[in-house]
């Protein structure tokens, strides 16, 4: 390993260390302000039905994901039966709700199409594209829902800040449908003595101008990723319902997509801390209490969590058969 490789994993390994004190840091800071007490009797008294319906309802949207990202897989000539699709999806789950990395589910089902389709840069332009889509459709739905709470609860700063990651996600899908994105990159590359991966790039923009010519379908997808924003903005409503609250609906609408935006930011591990902590100011502008606001956080992220547990159960089943390939291959 050189040395620029070695700095580049040590690099690596404090900001997933920095992220990880990040949410530590964050939940004792919670911990000392909540009272505990009432925390454990919120859990303690949780109605497990409405959990399972939560559940249920993540799992199918994450269904729309699925659908999502074998269309995109597509356009770049990776044709996977549905049924696969879904299963690489739930390991991309799996892997980013369980590596501290929050692309570990990204390298995963990149990993996985791969083995289906032309070349890697195939792969990774239909999970680059899913990415670029599910960031887009958030930032928009959170931009319209949030807009009723700026003069209500004096989030001016936070909107603007919205409004950032808006541009900053339109600038992105911008960014990939331009024809002129990759010779820069190649430029730069070169420059920074890393030209041998010229070659990469040039296959990447091949499979991007598949893209540029389905703008119909991006259209569509997009307003299939909102529909799972949307479907997501219901988990958090039946994880309420399973403890007892009865917030009003508006006020899901209201900071569930913002609460999104914020956790996605990169500078916690896996947004725990930062949603909770989120979700306690949110909400408490509206009268919930730190306990139940946090309650429901925790609860919502163990949720998704259960669900991408289908994901590790996909990925431990086909480890036999793996090997068992892996050693036909051997003895041809």
């Amino acid at each position: 390993m050189s040395a620029h490789d070695g700095g580049i994993k040590r690099s690596h390994v404090l900001l997933v260390a920095a992220k990880g004190l990040v949410s530590v840091g964050l939940l004792l800071f919670l911990f000392k302000r909540i009272p505990l007490d009432q925390f454990a009797t919120a859990v303690r008294d949780v109605r497990p039905g409405w959990l399972v319906g939560a559940g249920t309802l993540l799992f199918a949207s994450n269904l729309l994901g699925a659908y999502q990202w074998s269309r995109l897989l597509r356009v770049v000539e990776t044709h996977i039966p549905f049924w696969k699709v879904c299963s690489y999806y739930h390991v991309g789950l799996f892997f980013n709700n369980f590596l501290p990395a929050g692309i570990g589910g990204d390298i995963a089902r990149i990993a996985d199409a791969s083995r289906h389709g032309p070349t890697k840069a195939a792969a990774f332009s239909a999970v680059l594209m899913d990415r670029l889509i599910g960031t887009l459709a958030l930032a928009s739905l959170a931009l319209v829902t949030t807009l009723p709470a700026i003069d209500h609860f004096h989030l001016t700063l936070i909107y603007l800040a919205l409004v950032g990651f808006f541009a900053m996600s339109v600038t992105l899908v911008w960014a990939v449908f331009h024809p002129a994105l990759l010779p820069a990159c190649e430029r730069l590359l070169a420059r920074v003595g890393l030209g041998a991966l010229g070659p990469h790039l040039d296959d990447l923009a091949e499979r991007l101008k598949g893209f540029r010519a389905e703008r119909g379908l991006f259209l569509r997808l997009f307003a299939i990723a909102a529909l799972t924003q949307v479907s997501r903005i219901g988990v958090h409503v039946l994880v309420s319902r399973g403890l007892g609250l009865h917030i009003p609906l508006v006020y899901f609408f209201l900071f569930v997509p913002l609460l999104g935006v914020i956790t996605s930011l990169p500078i916690s591990f896996n947004g725990i801390g930062v949603r909770e902590g989120a979700g306690i100011v949110l909400f408490g502008l509206v009268g919930v209490n730190r306990a139940a606001a946090f309650s429901m956080q925790f609860l919502t992220y163990l949720v998704m969590v259960a669900v991408s547990l289908l994901g590790g159960l996909a990925f431990v089943a086909r480890i036999p058969h793996r090997r068992a390939r892996a050693r036909q291959s051997k003895e041809s």
